[in-house]
């Protein structure tokens, strides 16, 4: 999935305050801070970013600095940074998240020790950003409906198949 199609999805899917209200009114404190998790703006410049480089794109074409899907959140522009290894593009909690240059893996990394990687989170960028997606519907699921053992079971498998195996962890 490029940047492009992550961010008309992902703005298609997101709730707004009202559905909060109606849905999960027990949510009232919060539905500010709900809301404003989910904002994605679009940039006054375009940066010409490969389309491989789909969280990139993201990041540099896109106003992503509130966006939360979980426990992730992208960096801003300028907090982009890289070393040999990797390009780190945002945090996962208390660790890192980045772009291995040398396999194109996402990759969660010691904040610590930025080499040593803690866990493989997907195959390559367009995968992570389908499995976000995929992880904002579960939240939703969980939110505003029931989901049962099966179901759940049924997600974790399908975004186990779009991060590209056994050896990425991005659900718990």
């Amino acid at each position: 999935m490029n940047a492009t199609n992550f961010v008309k999805t992902f703005i298609e899917i997101t709730p707004t305050k009202k559905d909060y209200q109606e849905k999960a009114p027990d949510l009232d404190s919060i539905i500010d801070i709900l809301v404003n998790n989910h904002k994605i703006g679009k940039k006054n410049v375009h940066t010409d970013v490969p389309e491989k480089d789909a969280i990139l794109d993201l990041i540099f074409n896109y106003d992503v600095s509130s966006l939360e899907i979980q426990n992730f959140k992208f960096n801003k522009e300028d907090d982009v940074t890289e070393n040999d290894n990797f390009i780190f593009v945002g945090w996962e909690e208390a660790f890192p998240f980045a772009i291995s240059k040398q396999t194109g893996e996402i990759v969660e990394t010691d904040w610590g020790t930025p080499d040593y990687i803690v866990n493989y989170l997907a195959k390559d960028q367009e995968s992570f950003l389908e499995a976000l997606i995929e992880l904002e519907k579960l939240d939703q699921k969980r939110l505003f409906d029931s989901i049962t053992d099966e179901e759940e079971d049924e997600v974790a498998k399908k975004i186990q198949s779009i991060i590209g195996g056994e050896k990425y962890q991005l659900y718990q």
